[in-house]
């Protein structure tokens, strides 16, 4: 698979279980939340060895995007490693965030 349509599935898997995690803590089942959250992590903690698999070859700058996925995988690793779904929840997403904007993954994405 090429790399590009690994990140849009990822992409699409994050945004899903956000969704979920969403109305899981509007209902206030934290539980399922944070199991949500700790999905997302997983999936975030694989990215890079996961990309490192994929078709790079129609990359511009394929090395500084498997940098940026490796940087993605490795706040994945710590926020796991603290077990914090509140860190979990923030992965992707940069300080002055606001509802609506595209995280960080979907910005690389879109910058292939």
């Amino acid at each position: 698979m090429v790399l590009k349509e690994y990140l849009l599935q990822t992409a699409k898997q994050i945004q899903d279980i956000e969704a979920k995690a969403k109305k899981m803590l509007s209902s206030e089942n934290k539980q399922e939340y944070v199991s949500c959250m700790h999905e997302k992590a997983h999936i975030l903690a694989a990215l890079y060895d996961n990309a490192r698999k994929q078709d790079i070859s129609d990359i511009e700058q394929a090395e500084n995007v498997l940098l940026t996925l490796h940087g993605f995988s490795e706040s994945a690793k710590k926020s796991l490693q603290v077990n914090s779904p509140w860190f979990m929840s923030a992965l992707l997403y940069p300080e002055d965030y606001r509802e609506g904007e595209p995280n960080n993954l979907e910005k690389l994405i879109q910058s292939l």
